[in-house]
């Protein structure tokens, strides 16, 4: 982490302020090792560039062994001439739908991040970009920007975030909320630490759709009655099968007027995804079937989150039934407004 960002930490217990001790430093100004302390006592480690304020992943430790697998799978720069270019970038403006000017030179953070693709979007967009995750994908995503002091990854938990209120220009949360034990109040965490009038989006599973199959369901279950014994050895040669055998035998089916019994079997059979990288059919299947939390959600349930929330201005947007924008209602006060504008000065 980059000092600058000190100006939008707090402790997550007590809302206090950190002292920083710097152990690590290298000459771009990036901590390596330190501490963050609180007047109160309270001390958190920041390990390999990641200020830690969970000791455990807890329902998350899927994540870590997915990231940490397949860090920059679906990254743009690895996707430039393949199947899957630009997708990554697609479902971000499609979920969030905001201008380039709510991101440029804003301070902007993602709930969930991962091994940080959507960060890198930020980035692109000349956004600074703040990720937390429970999971040690945190360690996937600080390697992905590790020589870049515009990024901020803490390694947390986002129904208690490390962050002052009201210190983002923006948030997100993509496809993360429904692997918590409480999405309403994700939705509510995520939209205390932005500014007022400030953006936000989010992105949830939908009801009915792939992650309700009876197959998927099925197949879950088998992987968590597995894993005290093989952990993720089943759920990892059972997407590679899919990706690379089941993927294309069904294609071939479809191809014959097989539609109706390709159907079938990808609801109540085989857990399968018609991706056009097998590389991200591998990915995505292991995602779909490891996760310890994974519900499925309708429109009106998210909406009602962000209302609830204290959103204004709540809206779908274009990716799928449940991806909503909103925004944070103008007149809520917060404690910290000129933290985004601290960091745009000492990165000036």
């Amino acid at each position: 982490m980059h000092p600058k960002f000190m100006d939008v930490l707090c402790c997550p217990e007590t809302g206090e302020r950190f002292s920083l001790e710097i152990r690590e430093q290298r000459v771009n100004g990036l901590i390596v090792t330190g501490a963050l302390r609180t007047r109160s006592g309270r001390s958190y480690p920041i390990i390999r560039g990641v200020p830690r304020f969970v000791d455990k992943q807890a329902y998350a430790d899927s994540f870590g062994v997915e990231w940490n697998r397949w860090p920059r799978t679906q990254f743009e720069f690895e996707n430039v001439g393949r199947p899957m270019e630009g997708h990554t970038t697609r479902m971000w403006d499609r979920i969030a739908h905001v201008s380039p000017e709510e991101v440029r030179d804003r301070t902007i953070v993602e709930f969930g991040c991962g091994s940080g693709r959507f960060l890198d979007v930020i980035r692109s967009k000349g956004g600074y970009a703040i990720g937390i995750d429970m999971s040690s994908a945190v360690d996937a995503a600080r390697e992905n920007f590790r020589n870049d002091p515009d990024v901020l990854i803490v390694q947390g938990d986002l129904l208690h975030p490390p962050f002052l209120p009201g210190v983002m220009d923006g948030g997100y949360c993509i496809g993360a909320l429904h692997h918590t034990p409480d999405p309403a109040a994700g939705v509510a965490s995520l939209l205390s630490v932005v500014r007022p009038d400030g953006w936000l989006a989010c992105c949830v599973y939908s009801k009915d759709d792939f992650y309700d199959y009876p197959s998927l369901q099925r197949l879950r279950k088998t992987h968590q009655a597995l894993k005290p014994y093989v952990g993720y050895l089943f759920a990892t040669a059972y997407a590679y099968l899919a990706a690379y055998v089941a993927a294309p035998m069904l294609q071939k089916i479809k191809e014959f007027g097989g539609w109706k019994f390709v159907q079938y079997l990808e609801r109540n059979v085989l857990v399968c995804l018609r991706l056009k990288d097998p590389r991200w059919r591998v990915l995505d299947v292991f995602d779909a079937i490891t996760p310890a939390i994974a519900s499925t959600h309708t429109p009106e349930e998210v909406r009602g989150w962000l209302e609830q929330a204290g959103c204004g201005d709540v809206r779908t947007t274009y990716w799928c039934p449940t991806s909503f924008a909103a925004r944070r209602a103008a007149q809520i006060q917060i404690e910290a407004e000129a933290a985004p504008a601290a960091i745009k000065a000492i990165a000036a």
